[in-house]
């Protein structure tokens, strides 16, 4: 049977070689935990580069549109202003021109109605 100073011994080295597991344990966790610390900051600033130059490619295309539509809404501007100024030269010709034929007809209705009141007039003063 051991005595308690061998049992002591081993106790006493089975602590030391506890102790070197664990601590060998503890470096392993610690050293992998830093390396998932080092891999999360770089996915990070991956992250917040790639979000940064999508945000700017985004303001980029919405100023290109902008620009694009703006363009596009003046064109269409000056294009309407064109057929509106269009549309209204035609309305004062057409103004001009139906203001000519009434004219003309209340003239030629006048000169029948005054022919008619001519001759009736003539026939009733006819001894």
């Amino acid at each position: 049977m051991p005595t308690i100073e061998e049992l002591e011994h081993r106790v006493a080295r089975l602590e030391t070689l506890l102790e070197e597991v664990i601590m060998e344990r503890l470096n392993s966790i610690s050293h992998r935990l830093d390396q998932l610390y080092e891999k999360t900051e770089r996915d990070k600033t991956e992250i917040l580069s790639k979000m940064a130059q999508d945000k700017s490619e985004i303001l980029s295309r919405m100023a290109q549109d902008k620009t694009e539509t703006l363009v596009k809404t003046e064109k269409d501007k000056t294009e309407i202003l064109s057929k509106v100024a269009d549309v209204l030269v035609k309305t004062e010709k057409d103004k001009r021109e139906i203001i000519y034929w009434v004219a003309g007809l209340l003239v030629g209705f006048a000169t029948l109605l005054i022919t008619a009141i001519w001759a009736l007039l003539s026939f009733a003063i006819k001894p």
